[in-house]
């Protein structure tokens, strides 16, 4: 076998691995899936509000005539796909769930929290991240303690102008 041939066919090999290992890590994803956050309805939340430690003022929002509405630090329509996004960050899949009495919230940065995400009736405290994985610790209520990919950690910490924009003139 020539030697162009044996290195085309290492490369196909290669590939083929890397998309045995993508197509592994899409159904682990799915599988993730299947244990949400919360069992919140998001459809019938009507209000939303963020209170982040670092953030400054809170973010709260309000469902009006199926639009939302920034109603602090603003009073002006807000962006209805930012809102959904903050939505779903109740359905964010949990990797790990650890029995609350296993672990001290204090060092997980839950006590205080960093962030706060109310829906409704409904706190989701949000703590530090996990120093190997990078998921985030969250406590949404009940007996445990969440580990979930902190890919919304951007979304919580936005300045509300981003939520928000400016009314045009």
């Amino acid at each position: 076998m020539r030697r162009g041939a044996r290195s085309l066919l290492v490369l196909a090999f290669v590939a083929a691995l890397l998309g045995a290992a993508v197509y592994a890590e899409l159904a682990h994803e799915r599988a993730q899936a299947m244990d949400p956050l919360t069992a919140i309805d998001l459809d019938a939340v009507t209000w939303l509000d963020v209170a982040c430690v670092a953030c400054g003022s809170p973010r709260r929002f309000e469902k009006i005539g199926g639009h939302w509405r920034m109603r602090a630090p603003f009073d002006r329509a807000a962006d209805d796909a930012a809102v959904e996004r903050l939505l779903a960050i109740a359905h964010a899949p949990v990797r790990l769930r650890r029995a609350r009495g296993e672990l001290d919230p204090a060092k997980l940065g839950l006590e205080p929290p960093q962030v706060v995400l109310t829906l409704d009736a409904v706190s989701i405290r949000f703590g530090a991240t996990d120093a190997i994985d990078g998921d985030r610790y969250v406590d949404a209520g009940g007996d445990t303690i969440a580990l979930v990919p902190d890919r919304f950690s951007a979304r919580l910490f936005e300045p509300a102008e981003r939520e928000a924009p400016s009314p045009s003139r």
